[in-house]
């Protein structure tokens, strides 16, 4: 085998395989998008030349680009073990599959280590009639999906330069084995909380669904209750997490309580319509309805004076005790 020939055709295939690595993602971002998956993170890296042609003689490979299956490595980040299934199943539709297997399923039953799921694929054919795909279903590309705890095992263990269990001096090996178990562990535990944490966004989404969510002053503020509560009350307005997420940390930093928020909401139901219509026209026009968090903001705008303080605006402040005098004096 010619090795100077061997670069030199190597260098002259990287932008393919690049390209290959970066559409690849992209595609794998949008599915799972679509598929309502989070995931940390989604990457590729393209083998180097060197890396290339030491296990092409390593490996005695005689026609290395079909034997070497990763010069294009994709890896898939996720949250929860679950998750991982979901995922390859995604693939293993969207893509054409030459190998699978698990690492974790090679561990008995006593053994703790390296946890990943590999897949080695290539695009399918019918792709190639999208200009960013286009001649790129011949390359191959190693397909890893591993949870972010599997993900700190595996680069933690190579940052230490073992790649095997025989390359891992023996008084290190069982503190490495025990350090696995715990994450494995930790990975269901927080699979379970997971399914613990859906079970109770689903019973509170229920109640307020029924309108039967009681608030009581024990009932602890979080963005699950507090999201119960606007879906309670402001079923037909507009909801979002982020919104929610920033209300909440509001009524932390001001000490209001959910059972505030209630009692507020409670005073200012009977006036809302007339009231929201009234300050909004003062507007200009730039807003038609609240939005859930902004029924909120503006129900502790005219019940609590110390949060009322973090208005800026003046105009806004004139209009909040226009309607505090008009209704409330």
């Amino acid at each position: 085998m010619n090795f100077e020939q061997l670069r030199t055709e190597f260098e002259g295939k990287t932008s393919k395989y690049e390209s290959l690595g970066k559409n690849v993602v992209e595609s794998i971002r949008i599915l799972l998008h679509l598929a309502n998956i989070k995931n940390l993170s989604i990457y590729f890296r393209v083998k180097d030349v060197d890396s290339f042609m030491e296990k092409t003689e390593r490996k005695s490979y005689e026609k290395p680009f079909d034997e070497t299956e990763d010069i294009c490595g994709i890896r898939i980040i996720c949250y929860y073990q679950k998750d991982i299934a979901k995922i390859e199943q995604i693939i293993k539709k969207e893509f054409d599959i030459i190998e699978s297997f698990n690492k974790e399923s090679n561990l008995e039953y006593n053994e703790f280590g390296y946890r990943s799921h590999h897949l080695i694929a290539s695009v399918k054919k019918e792709w190639e009639k999208t200009p960013n795909f286009r001649g790129l279903s011949k390359l191959k590309f190693e397909l890893q999906i591993r949870t972010v705890l599997m993900h700190a095992w595996a680069e933690i263990e190579h940052n230490l330069a073992y790649k095997s269990e025989l390359q891992t001096p023996k008084q290190f090996r069982r503190k490495l084995h025990r350090i696995s178990a715990k994450l494995e562990e930790a990975d269901e535990q927080f699979e379970e909380l997971k399914e613990e944490s859906k079970k109770y966004q689903s019973q509170l989404f229920d109640e307020a669904k029924k309108n039967k969510l009681v608030v009581e002053d024990k009932t602890e503020l979080n963005i699950d209750s507090l999201q119960a509560f606007m879906d309670s009350n402001f079923p037909k307005r507009i909801k979002g997490l982020d919104a929610t997420g920033k209300l909440l940390n509001q009524m932390v930093e001001y000490k209001i309580s959910l059972k505030d928020l209630k009692n507020a909401w409670d005073k200012i139901k009977p006036h809302f319509k007339e009231m929201e219509k009234e300050y909004l026209d003062g507007t200009n026009g730039k807003h038609s309805k609240w939005a859930q968090a902004g029924i909120a903001r503006f129900i502790l705008d005219l019940t609590n004076e110390n949060y009322r303080k973090r208005l800026k605006s003046i105009d806004s402040q004139k209009r909040i005790d226009k309607l505090m005098k008009k209704y409330f004096t």
